[in-house]
């Protein structure tokens, strides 16, 4: 079995992870009970053995989210790979979808009717306990529900319990640093495409910016860092155990100078004995 426990602050993708999950045939639940997560891995596994199990564990559920990493190390013994998996996304993200839902915080109702931007902030106290054990981060600040989706396709699809996956995700910095990464490079040094008039439209995908940034012996230098970087120590990564890795670059906008350079990364990894995704956060089809 393939348990996967997905968590994360209110408004940041939870439901439609499940959703990603249900297609993928996984027997998902909802706001599960902390106490209940025992028993309804070794009722699947004596019912459905070979079915495999989500469960959404958050700040409605019933329990203590610090009881959480106990409750996984048992469960680890009982299922063949077992992953956790932190949705977030910064705070003005998550105040603007409550804002455009017009719904309540969850901690914003019943006893507490703690004001929305006070509630966020508790939220990720509560749940730092779960956070802290995530085998896998996700900064849904920018994503649409299908890039998303796509996310836990690949990390479920493409990931096998001892294999690490490796993502390297382009961002601008002028949206914010993706809270999901590991490991951050800058490539705001290297020329800008945005102020030629005619490469300005263009994404790192295409080829007059490919061209333009090959140019330069810098992005060259940049390049063979990044990369000597990854082949040191992702693979100690791996060996420690990580399943999940994110390896952010950016440059202003996420549109040019880091997705070219994501795009490369991947082509020159092809002999690591490893998966790659490649996450474009800040390009319009991911908005």
């Amino acid at each position: 079995m393939h348990f996967l426990i997905v968590s994360g602050r209110s408004g940041a993708g939870k439901s439609s992870a499940l959703g990603a999950l249900e297609d993928l045939d996984f027997y998902c639940i909802d706001n599960l009970p902390v106490a209940l997560l025992h028993e309804t891995v070794s009722t699947l596994l004596s019912e459905a053995p070979g079915r495999n199990l989500a469960v959404s564990v958050d700040i409605r559920t019933l329990g203590h989210p610090t009881d959480v990493p106990s409750l996984v190390k048992s469960i680890a013994e009982q299922v063949n790979r077992l992953d956790v998996v932190f949705i977030d996304a910064v705070d003005e993200t998550l105040a603007q979808r409550f804002s455009e839902t017009r719904r309540l915080h969850p901690l914003s109702r019943g006893i507490e009717r703690t004001h929305l931007t006070e509630a966020i902030q508790r939220e990720s106290e509560r749940l730092g306990a779960i956070q802290n054990i995530a085998t896998c981060k996700i900064d849904s600040s920018g994503l649409s529900i299908h890039a998303l989706r796509s996310q836990i396709r690949a990390l479920v699809a493409g990931q096998t319990a001892t294999r690490l996956m490796l993502k390297l995700q382009s961002f601008g910095f002028k949206h914010g640093v993706p809270t999901d990464s590991d490991t951050v490079f800058d490539a705001r040094s290297l020329p800008n495409p945005h102020w030629e008039p005619l490469l300005r439209p263009l994404t790192g995908q295409d080829e007059p910016i490919q061209d333009y940034l090959n140019e330069f012996s810098e992005t060259n230098d940049l390049l063979d860092e990044i990369e000597a970087h990854i082949r040191r120590w992702i693979p100690q990564h791996a060996a420690s155990g990580r399943q999940y890795f994110t390896l952010s670059i950016g440059c202003t906008g996420g549109q040019h100078r880091s997705v070219f350079l994501a795009e490369v990364l991947s082509q020159r990894l092809n002999d690591l004995d490893l998966d790659r995704q490649v996450v474009h956060r800040d390009l319009p089809s991911n908005s």
